[in-house]
């Protein structure tokens, strides 16, 4: 049984991304699911949102995404945690037998996507791409939006729903499609698409390894993220510093 801490009311899973992928291979597919990647925005949003809390708390895995969680559980004596990057375990299950479902982003994204999958993973079993109409985040919580596009989706049975949109946007779309999805795991996978199409430069991995990730995309993209970023440095900074010195 996989092992899980808390972090600051999420359950964020004892696993690297090695254990992720045997995890996800294994999985019975016939029982639909989802898998959460929560970021240190969408965890200081559970500090006044227990619905979003306790989506992530129901999953089949919420894996430690970024370095907050993954210094907090090696602090609190998990064995096995390291940072799970949507981005390289999508890549390395790509490459598996596993068939895969592309939920999210532009049009014209999802082409650049298509063609650069087709190139980097020629023998991919990749089952669809859809781009469903732009919807708010307070549409996304309200039930069922994208009825056509998860009707094409039990249609072709992918293993794996790669689902590419905002958190905690995609969060809610997860959970609400989750009873009429027949088939899949879902994973809420954010900006991954972007990178996965090389639209927009990843970091580079040794930015990523110092924890510096985060000011890589504030540099880039600061218009959207500096309010995020405000956010949860108001909500969650100081309580993970505290937390982590008396740990």
């Amino acid at each position: 049984m996989i092992k899980s801490f808390d972090f600051f009311g999420v359950n964020i899973a004892d696993v690297n991304i090695d254990m992720a992928k045997e995890i996800i291979t294994n999985n019975d597919f016939s029982i639909p699911n989802y898998i959460s990647f929560p970021d240190a925005y969408v965890v200081s949003l559970c500090q006044t949102n227990n619905h979003l809390k306790s989506i992530l708390n129901n999953s089949l895995l919420t894996l430690p995404d970024g370095k907050p969680s993954a210094i907090m559980g090696k602090k609190k004596g998990m064995r096995h945690i390291e940072s799970v990057s949507g981005y390289w375990l999508c890549k390395e299950l790509l490459d598996t037998r596993l068939s895969h479902f592309f939920l999210g982003s532009t049009p014209q994204r999802l082409e650049k996507l298509k063609q650069h999958l087709k190139e980097q993973h020629p023998h991919a079993n990749i089952k669809g791409f859809s781009s469903p109409k732009f919807i708010s985040e307070v549409e996304a919580d309200l039930g069922i939006v994208f009825k056509n596009e998860f009707d094409k989706i039990n249609e072709l049975k992918p293993d794996l729903i790669w689902v590419g949109m905002s958190s905690p946007k995609q969060d809610y779309i997860i959970y609400n499609h989750l009873p009429v999805l027949q088939h899949g795991l879902m994973l809420g996978v954010g900006g991954v698409f972007d990178y996965l199409s090389n639209e927009i430069n990843k970091s580079p991995e040794w930015i990523k390894k110092i924890g510096l990730r985060w000011a890589w995309r504030l540099v880039k993209e600061p218009g959207r993220l500096w309010n995020k970023y405000l956010y949860t440095i108001r909500k969650l900074s100081i309580r993970f510093l505290i937390e982590y010195l008396k740990t």
